[in-house]
């Protein structure tokens, strides 16, 4: 007989994740993958945060060029209505970003992230992982989340295949970056150079979203990731 050594009671936000990923589960996924080079990135957050000390964090960087990302490329900004007769694209771009507190993982909501700057961003996130850890999170909290975001750069894990929380369309999940050989330009040459890659993995409803928005998301990551001065002007 298999010997217990404890019992986790299946309720609360765990059994709220849980019936959210059986439903999400049920439907068919695309699911789309790009390396992104984050060398200058962590140059400038190294910078700014010595320089300012705002302690903005990858994530941050992350969160704000979804942000940007998501109002590039609207379909991916949407969910079907009550009777699924129509795909409602929403202007308020409200991330769902999973977070990993003292009393598990939690997927508070950055609304209208349209409207803030990545300093906002970055505070609004604080607040919300302090209220995670202290268990004072509310409803509204996690409410109308239109698109989703796990970082799994803490974690050591290079690959992933997120499930989005339904309504929400795609969620993605930012990989561990890591050192890698990559091909460059120098001098008008072609020379292998040493770069900090980290891998986008996007997955999506593929009710609603098809390659074309997948992929032109991702570009558009790569391009504001890789130039990450667009991120904080």
């Amino acid at each position: 007989m298999l010997q217990i050594s404890e019992e986790i009671a299946y309720k609360g936000v765990r059994k709220m994740i849980g019936k959210r990923m059986e439903i999400s589960g049920t439907y068919p996924m695309t699911y789309q993958g790009m390396y992104v080079d984050v060398t200058d990135l962590l140059a400038l957050r190294k910078r700014l945060n010595a320089e300012k000390g705002c302690g903005l964090t990858v994530n941050d960087f992350i969160v704000r060029a979804v942000s940007l990302a998501l109002q590039r490329t609207p379909i991916m900004n949407s969910a079907f209505n009550e009777d699924m007769t129509k795909i409602n694209v929403y202007s308020s771009y409200n991330i769902s970003v999973m977070t990993a507190s003292d009393r598990g993982l939690v997927a508070p909501v950055l609304k209208n992230t349209q409207d803030k700057d990545i300093y906002q961003l970055s505070a609004e996130m604080k607040a919300l992982i302090e209220k995670a850890n202290s268990g004072k999170l509310m409803p509204d909290d996690y409410a109308d989340g239109t698109f989703g975001v796990t970082n799994l750069g803490k974690l050591n894990s290079f690959d992933s295949l997120p499930l989005p929380q339904p309504p929400q369309p795609a969620i993605m999940a930012a990989c561990t970056a890591k050192k890698m050989p990559v091909v460059v330009e120098k001098d008008g040459e072609d020379v292998v150079a040493i770069r900090m890659m980290m891998k986008l993995v996007i997955g999506g409803d593929h009710r609603i979203l098809d390659g074309v928005p997948l992929a032109s998301f991702l570009n558009d990551m790569k391009q504001l990731l890789e130039a990450p001065e667009s991120l904080v002007n």
